[in-house]
């Protein structure tokens, strides 16, 4: 269901290259930046600190989130005009074949969707559309709360790092100067040690956390629009409504283009 997002792609890309640049035409010791030990300290402390703030699945679920910023939901225009006219084409076959025909015509993609599968337990279980707006509702609000607490433990990480990058650049600063030994040639290396905990700090929370949570709330939002769309269709179905007036309705949810078009294409 979920497909590649380029524009994440680019945009981290982007990021990495940039900063790479930046390293790579101001410096020739490359290998300065990169220290195992420094980002382990940073990154192990951020999630230790998350782990004591959050629940272990939270975490857990919320660093999932994060490695999925590379994939979309399927909440595009064609998407959801495509979502109309199935809808459309529903009316007619689940007024004559009932819930059995509405089973046998749903693809494999829409069995496996958690809420295509909650709308037609549903009308299958005989509720009534206003029963159903309701439960699939409460079902949306629930999804949603569960997101959202994924990117809040994004976001604390974000606060965390930076933090934790002090954190090492201060133990890397004592450590320095207990091993100086009055040898002032060592200090600018050594300092320029230290303050690598602080770069990695930095960079976790404005390159991957700060915008991993964002990118969580925007899905979540995308979403909680298409939801609201497939639980209207749903509603529809059960109080058997006609090809034409379901149309009308769920055409409220596309852009003016998009209905026209489709309206033009039918026509």
């Amino acid at each position: 269901m979920f497909r590649f997002s380029f524009s994440t792609l680019i945009g981290f890309c982007a990021g990495i290259g940039l900063f790479a640049f930046a390293i790579v035409s101001s410096t020739e010791n490359h290998a300065i930046f990169i220290s195992l030990s420094s980002f382990a300290l940073v990154f192990g402390s951020t999630l230790a600190a998350s782990l004591i703030s959050y629940n272990t699945m939270d975490v857990l679920r919320a660093v999932r989130s994060m490695v999925h910023t590379f994939l979309h939901p399927p909440t595009s225009q064609r998407h959801l005009k495509t979502l109309v006219r199935r809808f459309t084409d529903w009316t007619a076959l689940y007024r004559q074949g009932g819930i059995a025909a509405l089973e046998e015509n749903m693809t494999a993609e829409e069995k496996k969707d958690e809420f295509f599968r909650a709308g037609v337990e549903l009308i299958s279980s005989g509720y009534k559309g206003q029963d159903i707006r309701i439960m699939l509702t409460d079902q949306m609000d629930a999804t949603w709360q569960r997101h959202t607490l994924e990117s809040k433990v994004l976001n604390t990480m974000a606060i965390y790092s930076p933090g934790f990058g002090m954190v090492g650049t201060i133990v890397g600063l004592i450590i320095m100067l207990d091993n100086l030994n009055g040898d002032m040639a060592g200090l600018g290396k050594g300092l320029a040690l230290a303050l690598i905990t602080t770069l990695y700090g930095v960079v976790l929370s404005n390159l991957f956390f700060k915008p991993a949570a964002n990118q969580v709330t925007e899905k979540q939002e995308t979403m909680y629009f298409r939801h609201q769309l497939i639980s209207e269709g749903f509603v529809l179905l059960a109080e058997k409504c006609d090809a034409l007036y379901m149309q009308d309705r769920l055409n409220a949810f596309l852009k003016p283009s998009a209905r026209e078009q489709m309206l033009s294409e039918e026509i």
